[in-house]
């Protein structure tokens, strides 16, 4: 599968509530992950599931509308509408994420 096709099986994953399905398929063992610069607790594949439970367990999605793609070898990006309550508050935001591939999986991601 290319980095092209994994990234539209992330992104449809979040679209349809699967996050921490398409995370353990398409996320690397040594991915760290990033919150604008930040990689605090973010650091392996268990540490960054666990952030994603935090976010699944609170967070009920009710749009997830992808405004643009951009792909280069083993570098991906999306910007995203994301529209969802968390911890019954409404919450919409424009996100990028940012990914860098390795062996098929993301190694490292970036939200800005």
């Amino acid at each position: 599968m290319s980095v092209r096709e994994n990234l539209d099986a992330i992104i449809k994953g979040i679209q349809e509530s699967r996050i921490l399905e398409v995370f353990d398929k398409y996320y690397h063992d040594d991915v760290v992950m990033y919150e604008k610069g930040d990689s605090t607790n973010r650091v392996g594949k268990a540490a960054n599931r666990k952030a994603e439970e935090g976010f699944v367990n609170n967070a009920v999605i009710s749009e997830a509308k992808v405004l643009k793609v951009l792909v280069d070898g083993n570098n991906s990006a999306y910007e995203m509408l994301m529209k969802f309550t968390y911890g019954g508050h409404p919450v919409e935001k424009v996100q990028w994420a940012l990914q860098e591939w390795k062996d098929g999986k993301v190694i490292k991601e970036e939200f800005y």
